[in-house]
Formats: structure tokens, C-alpha cells, sequence
């Protein structure tokens, strides 16, 4: 290693920094919004796993991310104009409305596939 080079404890502090400013920008606030919002949905769901809460975080921030504008839209074209940073509570239902799709689309899924096997138990 060179003298220039940084050691492991320079390039960790980086890292550090890197995902410390990108929570703090916009992007991390509205995908924070939208996996607390995945995180509420699964907390309301009746059979708790692990599994299932870790990806209700993970799409939770992905549809907060994706769909907070459209969100974003909803909410003023139904409660009106609104001030102050109301990114975040678009993520937020951005994030509890695409679990909650999520979740009947899997929903919808599985009946068909019942009613194509003839009432049989699925392994999902």
C-alpha cells in the first residue's frame, strides 16, 4: 500500500458519508417514508414473518421511490393545496398503498391458482 492510498478506516468513514447524504437527500427521505410505510402495512397484517416484513421494507421503499409523485398528486387533488415537506407523507402512503396492492394482487394470485388445482393448500 502506498502512502497516498486511503486506509480501511478513511474508506468506511466515506461510505459512512456517501449513504449518511444520500438518507439525507430526497431520495433517501422518500424511500425511508415508503419502507416505514411497508413496515406499518406488515405490522397491520395478521401472520407475522420475518420474511414477509423485510420484503414489505424493501417494496415499501421501492413504491415510495417510484410512485410518490403520483401520490404526491392524489393527495393534493383530494385534501387540496398543502405546504411544508409533504414528500414524505406521499412516501409514506406510497409505501402503505403498494404493500397493500401488493398484498391483493397476491392475494387474487392465489385463488386463481386454488381454483386451478382444485381448492389444494399452496406452498407460499
Amino acid at each position: 500500500m502506498t502512502e497516498n492510498e486511503p486506509g480501511l478506516l478513511q474508506q468506511t468513514l466515506f461510505f459512512m458519508a456517501m449513504i449518511g447524504a444520500w438518507i439525507a437527500g430526497e431520495a433517501g427521505r422518500a424511500a425511508l417514508a415508503g419502507a416505514a410505510g411497508g413496515l406499518v402495512r406488515w405490522l397491520m397484517s395478521e401472520r407475522r414473518r420475518i420474511r414477509d416484513g423485510v420484503v414489505s421494507v424493501i417494496a415499501g421503499a421501492l413504491m415510495a421511490r417510484y410512485a410518490s409523485p403520483v401520490m404526491l398528486a392524489l393527495l393534493e387533488r383530494w385534501l387540496g393545496e398543502m405546504s411544508g415537506d409533504v414528500g414524505g407523507a406521499a412516501g409514506f402512503a406510497a409505501g402503505l398503498a403498494g404493500m397493500s396492492l401488493a398484498k391483493l394482487t397476491l392475494a387474487i394470485l392465489d385463488a386463481n391458482y386454488r381454483r386451478i388445482t382444485g381448492g389444494g393448500q399452496s406452498d407460499a
